[in-house]
């Protein structure tokens, strides 16, 4: 008797097994991570805010006498009410570190790094970096000879 009774302990049990894997997979697609699908495009560092010629990589050495270089970019796909983290580096020390609100889903942006005293950006290499909720961009190179 025990063994006619087997069958249907098991199809109830595979029955849930199988709603269980389905479920878990249909969520997990569906579900999208914090930052997944943001987007940056279109980067450039220049020390001139008008000239958008050059993206990133193509141009990035200025010389001595800069009192300002700005990262302009694209974005797109940004939450509502996001904010995104801009740091900027000489060397191996952060110079500046500020966050600021994405007000739309989708835009440009413009931020520049310049000294409050007005003197010229010191020689040497630098770094600025995104964060766009704890995902970090790639970070972008400069120098400044």
């Amino acid at each position: 008797m025990l063994k006619k009774h087997k069958p249907f302990l098991l199809l109830p049990v595979l029955f849930t097994l199988v709603l269980l894997l389905l479920s878990f997979l249909i969520v997990r697609r569906n579900s999208v991570r914090l930052g997944e699908n943001f987007q940056v495009s279109n980067v450039t560092v220049n020390v001139d805010l008008q000239d958008r010629r050059f993206l990133t990589g193509t141009i990035s050495r200025f010389p001595y006498g800069a009192r300002q270089v700005c990262l302009r970019f694209d974005y797109d796909r940004a939450d509502q009410g996001s904010e995104i983290q801009v740091v900027w580096r000489w060397g191996d020390r952060v110079v500046q570190a500020e966050t600021y609100p994405l007000p739309a889903p989708s835009g440009s942006r413009m931020y520049c790094l310049l000294q409050e005293s007005g003197v010229p950006l010191p020689r040497g290499g630098y770094t600025v970096g995104l964060q766009y909720r704890s995902e970090a961009i790639p970070e972008f190179h400069f120098e400044i000879y």
